[in-house]
């Protein structure tokens, strides 16, 4: 007997990686996952790490993770869609800017369905049924601060980029692994050994290989070619910061080809999906399909809610520890966005203040205003698409990443010991590895008990169809739940897939 299978599809923000270097950008979740596997999950759970495109805009970023999806499903990682007598789960998180990702895909998805066509292989609507739940994390729904000011910085970024991957590229592999271990060094004797500098150098160490062996050798030129096409990647696209900026993105936005803005009429279910196809393929024509506007987006939450798609948004905030560095990221960074009130325009944009209830407590509420923010984004936008389908955490914009401490890969007694965990912002905001369980078992208890997902869960078939492809490792750990119930100390059935910078097609 076959069994529905459950996918947690992790989207990774701005920065768009999954690993590179010795940073994993989700460190520690599917530990955390399967610790919890055996007592609140009712069906196999895999967990898999889609590597975006960084600082690219966010309608580029959609359609790489369509293509992503598509690929899975035609190779029988994903399985399923109407009529099939087995048929996946998708569980769609996205942090920060892939979180606008997620929601550009249902679009593309949306206008793709209502024609009947094929996305890279696969019908569309194959796709749109299977997905279960959506969550956002730490998401700029209406963009960011941040954004508004960087926006204008832009051509220092892509030069900065282009200026790092010049002297790496001058240095070789040997000269920037010695030239980063010494700077390495003069950071612990200054005490600073944790944050984003600290991993770009461990990142860096990791292009001389140790051992002279060939394999590590050929891992050692994988990690240096990796950040070398990473740095170019941002050097060549940074539409992000467009997408992100408030006054672009929401409220007041600007037009896009002559692109209007309309409110959609929901007189009927299929008369707002015409409706909303039209609008999806004009922005898509004019490559601005993350632009449509505030309006589209709440529609979009109500077809949402008409099709079972459970969907919630987790807003995160902390503030600027008075004795922390003045001179410190997050210090600067949370001054950055929180300085809103001489630019009315933004606040507007923003969304209104609001109370949000606190996911340690839902029935105890933070009243947000638009200068509160995490240290990236303003908490106010990450509210989606209203209060009670948010939830609050008290965390900087890395900490719910799982960088909210530092342990060193080398180790080798973190999550995961090929990689580092990095307390990225460092903003003291108190979040710790109680809270960040808490959090991510509350993440893949929403996705399981989404409606869609124990609906599937529960059918039954008695053969799988001949044309099923055959078992892939996303379903080498899937049990029933009866014997998992029975036996509680078998090993949890999560799978982690992630692709390697070795492996662009994903592997175990």
């Amino acid at each position: 007997m076959s069994q529905s299978r459950s996918h947690l599809v992790l989207v990774p923000g701005f920065a768009g990686f999954d690993i590179l270097g010795s940073v994993s950008y989700y460190y520690g979740v599917t530990e955390v996952l399967r610790k919890a596997a055996a007592g609140a999950y009712r069906a196999p759970l895999s967990v898999h790490c889609f590597a975006n495109l960084p600082t690219a805009s966010v309608d580029t970023r959609a359609h790489g993770l369509l293509h992503w999806l598509a690929d899975r499903f035609r190779k029988g990682v994903f399985y399923g869609g109407v009529g099939t007598d087995q048929r996946d789960c998708l569980h769609l998180v996205g942090h920060s800017t892939g979180g606008r990702d997620i929601k550009t895909l249902m679009l593309l998805l949306l206008a793709a369905t209502e024609q009947d066509r094929s996305v890279y292989g696969v019908p569309a609507q194959t796709l749109l049924e299977s997905i279960c739940s959506i969550q956002f994390l730490s998401t700029p729904h209406r963009g960011t601060n941040l954004a508004h000011v960087f926006r204008r910085w832009r051509p220092g970024v892509m030069s900065t980029a282009g200026v790092a991957h010049g002297l790496l590229s001058l240095a070789g592999q040997r000269y920037s692994s010695v030239t980063a271990r010494l700077a390495r060094s003069a950071l612990r004797t200054l005490g600073q050994s944790d944050g984003i500098a600290r991993a770009a150098l461990d990142t860096i160490d990791r292009f001389h290989a140790a051992k002279r062996d060939g394999l590590s050798m050929a891992e050692a030129r994988s990690e240096y070619f990796n950040v070398l096409c990473w740095l170019l990647n941002v050097a060549e696209d940074t539409d992000a910061f467009d997408d992100l900026d408030p006054l672009s993105s929401s409220g007041t936005p600007r037009r896009a080809g002559g692109h209007s803005r309309r409110r959609l009429a929901v007189s009927s279910v299929a008369a707002w999906r015409r409706e909303l196809a039209v609008c999806a393929e004009s922005a898509k024509k004019t490559g601005k399909a993350g632009l449509l506007g505030a309006e589209v987006e709440e529609d979009l939450s109500d077809y949402y809610r008409q099709k079972g798609i459970a969907l919630r948004s987790i807003v995160t905030r902390a503030k600027r520890d008075p004795g922390g560095s003045f001179l410190g990221v997050f210090s600067l960074l949370y001054g950055i966005t929180a300085d809103v009130m001489g630019r009315p325009k933004v606040v507007e944009a923003l969304g209104p203040s609001c109370a949000v209830p606190w996911l340690d407590d839902p029935s105890r509420s933070e009243q947000l205003t638009p200068e509160m923010n995490d240290g990236i984004v303003n908490s106010v936008s990450m509210v989606y698409p209203d209060a009670a389908h948010s939830i609050l955490v008290d965390a900087d914009h890395a900490d719910v990443m799982g960088h909210y401490r530092f342990i060193d890969p080398e180790d080798g007694d973190g999550a995961d010991p090929t990689y580092g965990g990095y307390d990225l912002l460092q903003s003291r905001s108190g979040f710790d590895q109680s809270q960040f369980e808490k959090l991510w078992n509350s993440i893949g208890e929403f996705a399981m008990a989404s409606d869609r997902c124990t609906t599937a869960s529960r059918r039954r078939p008695a053969v799988v169809p001949a044309e099923a492809p055959a078992v892939s490792p996303a379903s080498a750990a899937a049990a029933s739940p009866a014997s998992a119930a029975a036996s509680p100390a078998s090993a949890p059935a999560v799978t982690h897939f992630r692709a390697e910078p070795s492996d662009p097609e994903g592997g175990a």
